[in-house]
């Protein structure tokens, strides 16, 4: 079976023959390393990069094709030509690139043998990307935003405008790939006759690896690994970070990123408002002293974030299933999150973990409060997190699913797969 990927990223197997490294999009590198083994598969890889251009590239016995933002649709009509797959997998909606290549296979009448797997869903998360941000902040406008007219509000409809190339490209796709309660719901209301497979992701190899243990982490620390943009709730975290703080005063929260606090004036005059807002809850509730603040990590370096923390802290305002906790619960660290978008399909509240109400980041805190407190149940939850993680992620059996809808996309015949809790 030839099978042909796009991907909105590049995958780190043939960034690394290229002589650089990738940290996003390890379950599509674990997954299309599993396929180049295979004797009954041919992967061939579509991805995007902003670096060399390749065609027909090989790493891994694996061909590549290297898209940029100028490729369109004619582009990947030449990409399907050239390689003439059996199958055609489209990873994620969020992106032009998606919206090109369904309509590339649309053009070449192979959209019965296409399939688009759901990372996120742009369409709807800009419902919800100013949620917990306070209503005088979505119109303002700092110095920067005013001279590059844009601001929370512009930001939120550009994701909206994003929005419309995904809803187009799953009203033409057939065959769609999801894993959660969440992402079957908005798939069906956005094309009801479009045939939903259930298949887990495969995370990053070294997760597996590794097992929290509460003797070995540093106590009353958190570890919060994504902040750029308001949906992931940097915000959230710090007013519970606030209320924590009450109760733990050497509480520390440990923050993939950039400290945003400007060192001088001119730094403050090139921040965005979300940034300001960040910088004043820092300032305001005096939390300099309890964040760290980690930059970009590799995976070695976040396995050792997530074994050093006392809790895993996911404060998003929306998430499909965030491969964050995934990752947590696969080493067993702690997890505290907000039950959002399709978080409960992947942990039981109580006993894989704490959820806790989106908009109530004094929920988030208490949930933290309460871990830091009984070491005995956050080890029994982490034990639990950790045994459900190993059969969501598992990884042969992720890959037989996979394979198994390749085959049933090629016969276009369904399967409905509703996702089904473990």
């Amino acid at each position: 079976m030839r099978i042909l990927w796009f991907t909105n990223v590049e995958l780190n197997c043939i960034a690394e023959q290229l002589g650089r490294t990738i940290v996003v999009g390890g379950w599509m590198n674990t997954m299309a390393i599993q396929l180049s083994e295979n004797v009954e598969t041919e992967l061939f890889v579509a991805c995007y990069t902003d670096k060399d251009e390749y065609w027909d590239k090989k790493a891994h016995d694996i061909s590549f094709f290297s898209l940029n933002k100028n490729s369109g649709v004619e582009y990947c009509t030449k990409i399907i030509s050239y390689v003439r797959p059996d199958v055609i997998h489209i990873w994620g909606t969020e992106t032009s690139r998606s919206y090109y290549a369904i309509q590339a296979a649309e053009k070449v009448q192979m959209l019965d043998h296409t399939v688009v797997s759901i990372q996120g869903l742009v369409s709807v998360y800009s419902r919800h990307y100013l949620d917990g941000v306070p209503a005088k902040l979505v119109y303002h406008k700092t110095v920067k935003e005013f001279i590059k007219n844009n601001n929370l509000y512009h930001a939120s409809k550009v994701m909206e405008k994003q929005g419309k190339e995904e809803i187009f490209t799953l009203k033409k796709a057939k065959h769609c790939i999801g894993r959660t309660d969440w992402d079957y719901a908005c798939a069906k209301q956005i094309n009801p006759k479009i045939q939903y497979h259930f298949c887990n992701e495969t995370l990053r190899p070294r997760f597996y690896e590794s097992e929290w243990n509460y003797e070995e982490c540093k106590k009353n620390t958190l570890f919060f690994s994504q902040s750029h943009y308001p949906i992931k709730g940097l915000h959230n975290i710090l007013v519970s970070l606030s209320i924590v703080k009450q109760f733990y005063p050497d509480v520390k929260v440990r923050i993939l990123g950039n400290n945003p606090i400007p060192r001088n004036f001119l730094e403050r005059l090139k921040q965005g408002t979300y940034e300001r807002y960040i910088t004043d809850l820092i300032l305001n509730n005096q939390l300099e002293e309890n964040i760290e603040w980690l930059g970009r990590l590799d995976e070695e370096s976040m396995v050792r974030e997530y074994l050093r923390a006392n809790v895993f802290v996911c404060s998003s305002s929306i998430e499909n299933s965030s491969n964050s906790i995934g990752e947590a619960m696969l080493i067993g660290t702690p997890v505290v999150a907000a039950d959002v978008g399709g978080i409960k399909s992947l942990m039981k509240h109580n006993e894989e973990g704490i959820l806790y109400q989106g908009t109530a980041p004094y929920m988030l805190a208490d949930g933290i409060i309460r871990l830091f407190q009984d070491n005995k149940m956050a080890s029994y939850m982490g034990a639990n997190a950790r045994k459900r993680a190993l059969k969501t992620h598992n990884i042969g059996a992720n890959f037989t699913q996979l394979v198994t809808i390749y085959n049933l996309s090629l016969i276009h015949i369904s399967e409905p797969t509703r996702p089904i809790s473990i």
